[in-house]
């Protein structure tokens, strides 16, 4: 449906307007860093050792390796492993506790209702807004409603986002637009 492209249009439209961007990428198939035309094999993993047990939570333990995209925009992604889920969460939290350090923290997560409860209840639960695309087709109304139930079930604020075909540099500019209060 073009959750990943999409994800790296709008990071990349708010840090064109100088907004500090953090773009994550929380799916089990990194491709984020693709699009924006770097190679995720190269990237640097940042693995489980760098989160630790803190008062019932997790803290970091080491600092993760951002990659500088563009004026304003850091990416935390990395290469696929044997571990997939397990590395799309350690990122997603890892994103979660350092950004506070950004203006705006795009979410890159993996598609299908089965990794819904994880995402929202894991990397999104602290999330201002999650971005539900759907391309209006039978199957994929079916999961954005997934994925909302599972955001109303977590109080995450979220929007159904329609892609249009061949429109979605469009599509991220009216997003970044409305959540800068320009739209």
């Amino acid at each position: 449906m073009g959750k990943t492209t999409l994800s790296a249009l709008l990071a990349r439209r708010l840090s064109a307007s100088g907004a500090e961007t953090l773009a994550v990428d929380c799916d089990p198939n990194p491709t984020l860093a693709e699009e924006f035309g770097l190679d995720s094999s190269s990237l640097p993993r940042f693995t489980g050792d760098g989160l630790r047990p803190a008062a019932g939570t997790l803290e970091l333990a080491s600092d993760p390796e951002l990659v500088h995209v563009a004026p304003h925009l850091q990416l935390l992604g990395g290469p696929p492993s044997e571990t997939p889920l397990s590395d799309a969460i350690t990122r997603g939290i890892t994103g979660v506790l350092i950004a506070e350090d950004f203006e705006f923290t795009v979410t890159d997560l993996g598609a299908g209702p089965e990794l819904t409860r994880v995402a929202v209840g894991g990397v999104l639960n602290p999330a201002d807004l999650c971005l539900v695309l759907t391309n209006a087709t039978r199957v994929a109304e079916l999961t954005a409603e997934r994925v909302e139930q599972a955001c109303r079930a977590r109080s995450v604020p979220y929007r159904r986002v329609l892609n249009r075909r061949g429109e979605a540099e469009l599509v991220a500019a009216e997003l970044a637009g409305s959540l800068r209060g320009t739209a």
